[in-house]
């Protein structure tokens, strides 16, 4: 607008030029706040925006310097400014908001947009000023910057997903893979192994060996790369020990496994107690030609963790060691359980009567 010039505001005059005859009556219609100015910089005609934008009234404003609209920081450069355009008066924006700023009478300021344009009298060149003020469009145009750097962060962080998720995809396949090899080396050496203790031994290690793997297999498999669906790993997983044991048909195994989806680090070891205790119900629960059921339980209860049992109908656990034959905690297989209970921080309880039923209790939350 060309605001700047003396901080006084000498007392109002008739102006030069009676504007409020010769003006157009649209005026006050115009979209914008129109501002006046003559020849010596002070105000001689405001528009009723111009009065709504400002906060004056016209008695307040006609006669003024133009410059009790420009901020303070701002007054001491702006005659220089107004006579420069007053030099060579041209229809011309005079900014963009970003760097210039209005002033309003209780000393708010607000960014403007200003477009000049001059009138050329008999008593000089008055300057017209349609005033806008930005802070509606500089605040929407921000918004709209925020939502678009908010998509870019989201775009980037769903790249930088998909590229962990393919990165644990990868290292799961590889340590499935790894897990098949070394089961396969056992394998190789079990058949080179003519001792049948040794070879039980190889067996019960493999088992053990695929269990982990398994896990990983459906890791790789659900592309779910921190839960595992328990159900279906313990179909696959008895499937496994069966092929591996031998075990004859006349031993059935039932699962009663509701569909709980595990994170790895319960997963693992509950996979492994499982594998531990259907091993030890297949190798000792049903000895010559006795037949049975392995059933395997997993639900919830309603202090909100999970109980995880493992029941056979088999020939219960000899009162003298406290476990079927190869079963009390002596055992390998059952050391191994109890380390795996309290890796879940768990509780473990044995009983035997007709059979045998292991019963782990453990909170699914990650520890």
């Amino acid at each position: 607008m060309c605001l700047a010039a003396s901080d006084d505001a000498p007392p109002a005059h008739r102006p030069p030029f009676d504007f409020s005859a010769s003006l157009p009556a649209f005026l006050d219609s115009a979209p914008d706040a129109m501002v006046i100015v003559g020849p010596d910089g002070r105000i001689q005609l405001i528009n009723r925006q111009a009065q709504t934008l400002f906060g004056y009234s016209p008695n307040e404003l006609v006669g003024a310097p133009i410059e009790v609209l420009v901020p303070l920081r701002y007054r001491r450069g702006h005659p220089g400014y107004r006579e420069g355009y007053a030099s060579a008066p041209l229809i011309r924006p005079m900014g963009t908001g970003r760097d210039l700023h209005a002033l309003r009478k209780d000393g708010s300021e607000f960014p403007a947009e200003i477009s000049l344009g001059p009138i050329e009298t008999a008593g000089g060149v008055f300057i017209t000023a349609a005033v806008r003020d930005l802070t509606e469009r500089l605040r929407l145009a921000e918004e709209s910057r925020a939502a678009r750097r908010a998509i870019e962060i989201a775009d980037e962080l769903k790249a930088s997903l998909r590229e962990r998720e393919i990165l644990l995809q990868e290292v799961h396949h590889r340590v499935k893979n790894n897990l098949q090899v070394i089961s396969s080396l056992i394998n190789m050496q079990r058949r080179k192994v003519s001792d049948e203790a040794a070879r039980a031994a190889l067996v019960e290690c493999q088992t053990r060996v695929q269990a982990i793997g398994l896990i990983h297999e459906q890791l790789y498999m659900y592309a779910d790369y921190a839960r595992v669906p328990f159900s279906v790993y313990v179909q696959g997983l008895v499937a496994n020990l069966a092929e591996a044991l031998g075990t004859p048909a006349r031993v059935r195994v039932e699962l009663h496994v509701e569909p709980v989806a595990l994170a790895v680090d319960k997963a693992i070891p509950c996979g492994l107690i499982v594998n531990e205790l259907v091993t030890n119900a297949f190798k000792h629960a049903f000895p010559g030609e006795r037949a049975g059921v392995i059933s395997v339980y997993l639900h919830a209860l309603d202090d909100h963790r999970l109980e995880l049992a493992v029941a056979d109908d088999g020939v219960g656990m000899p009162a003298a060691n406290g476990g079927v034959a190869g079963g009390g905690r002596g055992s390998l297989g059952m050391q191994l359980v109890h380390t795996l209970v309290a890796q879940l921080g768990g509780t473990l309880t044995k009983s035997s009567g007709a059979g045998t039923v292991h019963t782990v209790q453990f909170s699914p939350e990650v520890s």
